[in-house]
């Protein structure tokens, strides 16, 4: 059965591929990346060109986030599915990251999931339907030296 999916972050990485591969299974994307006019702008041409919906949308804005679904869903239809793809890696010595940067990674990795959601779940409980995929990372169950600041978000992630 076909599905309408909003996919978030989808101009590089694994969301690049999830994009293709939703495509490939005749899928209705709904793919969002942060700037599909200048830096995801070649992605956002072949997944337009393929006939996704490119719709632009940063995960850690929530006005961004609400016009984003207001786009999608004029566009494409209310999404039965979102897979939330966006985030931000890092790794390093820990008192090389400042607290900005860990607000940062928490704004994308984990609030940008949570302002997604609430965007969407109060239609999907009326609807009595929808389905949320997070992508997150075995450093979500582990922990890695280095890699504190992003298990960290991985972890909260996890058990949100």
């Amino acid at each position: 059965m076909n599905r309408t999916i909003l996919l978030t972050g989808a101009s590089g990485g694994f969301g690049r591929l999830i994009a293709h591969t939703l495509l490939d299974h005749g899928h209705r994307l709904i793919a969002t990346m942060r700037d599909p006019g200048g830096r995801g702008g070649e992605v956002a041409q072949a997944l337009a060109a393929r006939g996704a919906t490119v719709v632009a949308m940063d995960v850690s804005d929530d006005a961004s986030v609400d016009a984003a679904i207001a786009q999608a869903t004029r566009a494409a239809g209310w999404p039965d599915v979102v897979v939330h793809n966006a985030g931000i890696g890092v790794h390093g010595l820990q008192e090389a990251f400042t607290a900005d940067d860990l607000k940062r990674l928490f704004d994308v990795n984990l609030f940008g999931v949570h302002r997604v959601n609430r965007a969407l779940l109060p239609t999907w409980r009326e609807r009595r339907s929808g389905l949320m995929v997070n992508v997150s990372s075995l450093l979500g169950r582990i922990t890695m030296p280095f890699y504190g600041p992003y298990n960290a978000s991985k972890w909260a992630l996890e058990a949100s």
